[in-house]
């Protein structure tokens, strides 16, 4: 008996033994063992805008993975192949991280006080993460179910995660779903998210569709069909949505009924070679003036009364500061007003990037171009 226990025991351990071997490599490289999280040792607050000087010089630079520099709350959001990382503006050091050693990030967006940062492992762009911008505590993290690469896109409350032919919104405040949608067999562009609609294109062979979804509540959306094997781009979604195709600007105006279903109504095309461009466009809206970036040019449009009202050269995309449009342009920044272009306040930098997405934050200039943040000040 007391052999037979020993030898029951040993094979016991052995059993236990082989069941820890093989846990192992499943626990290195779980969630939990490969994410971390390093956040900062205080909260500073966001430095307050103000005018920028008549030359800047780099403060710093640093790697990122983004095509824009975002700026949220007292940090510059830097991401990587696995991470996303707060900067401090002034100095570039970095203040807190999150990392996924398991996933790769597949796009990071910011909004109300919080860094959204979407991972994929072996299924999708699945894992979406809340952190706060001012010191990288985790606020929350879910599952969104998706299947392929996918984008982020953001409005006020509402962060939209749009990858092959589906939407799924959710609440930036909680993590919770506001609402899904699929266009089975078809391909979405990524979310444009306004304030009074979120808007895309489907894509469904030559067939062309705009989708038109209200920003918070579970309704079926509004689609109109748009010109079949054309390259349509949604450019806003504020009170009036504009979708640029080719040289070719349309309007929609958009109304919201008592159930919160919102219904788009065709209101007036721009036809103007001055909005042909290469690539895809990028656009700010401000007080209903948009500013579209045709890949040399900045053009302003009325959308009121679509007219184009000034175009500026420009060597990217155009930002949104304190109400006025800030370009980058050869030799440094300019900043204007949206409606009308005038007066220009030049700002002389050198070796701004080509093509940057730029950021303002206090008295700095943050451009993101060619795989690098730079900080001008």
């Amino acid at each position: 008996m007391r052999i037979r226990t020993v030898l029951g025991g040993v094979a016991g351990l052995a059993v236990v033994a082989a069941v820890v071997a093989a846990a192992v490599p499943v626990v290195r490289h779980s969630d939990a063992f490969t994410t971390t999280i390093r956040t900062a040792p205080d909260r500073p607050t966001a430095p307050k805008t103000a005018p920028l000087p008549a030359s800047m010089r780099q403060l710093w630079t640093a790697p990122t993975g983004a095509a824009t520099a975002p700026v949220e709350g007292p940090s510059v959001i830097e991401t990587g192949a696995d991470r996303v990382a707060g900067l401090d503006p002034a100095t570039g050091r970095e203040r807190w991280s999150y990392r996924r050693g398991n996933a790769r990030l597949c796009d990071a967006a910011r909004q109300d006080g919080v860094v959204l940062a979407l991972f994929a492992k072996s299924h999708g762009c699945r894992d979406l993460v809340a952190l706060d911008a001012a010191t990288g505590q985790r606020r929350w993290y879910r599952n969104v179910e998706m299947t392929t690469d996918a984008t982020l896109t953001s409005g006020t409350g509402t962060v939209v995660v749009t990858g092959g032919g589906q939407m799924i919104a959710v609440d930036t405040g909680g993590g919770i779903n506001r609402w899904t949608y699929s266009a089975g067999g078809c391909t979405l562009d990524p979310a444009v998210v306004g304030p009074s609609a979120v808007t895309t294109v489907s894509r469904c062979g030559d067939e062309r569709q705009l989708i038109v979804h209200p920003p918070s509540v579970d309704k079926e959306p509004q689609m109109a069909r748009l010109a079949p094997d054309s390259d349509p781009h949604v450019l806003s979604a504020d009170e009036r949505i504009a979708v640029l195709t080719g040289n070719t600007l349309s309007t929609y105006s958009v109304t919201e009924d008592e159930d919160g279903k919102v219904t788009a109504a065709p209101a007036g095309d721009l036809q103007d070679d001055r909005l042909a461009g290469t690539g895809t466009p990028a656009a700010v809206v401000h007080a209903g003036f948009l500013v579209i970036w045709t890949g040399t040019s900045a053009v302003s449009v009325d959308l009121r009364n679509p007219t184009v009202l000034w175009r500026a050269a420009a060597t990217g995309p155009p930002t949104l500061a304190e109400g006025q449009v800030l370009l980058a342009v050869p030799g440094g920044f300019t900043l204007r007003p949206a409606g009308t272009g005038g007066p220009v306040t030049t700002v002389a930098a050198a070796s701004v990037p080509a093509r940057a997405g730029l950021s303002r934050i206090g008295r700095l200039v943050v451009a993101a171009g060619n795989g690098r943040l730079v900080a001008y000040g």
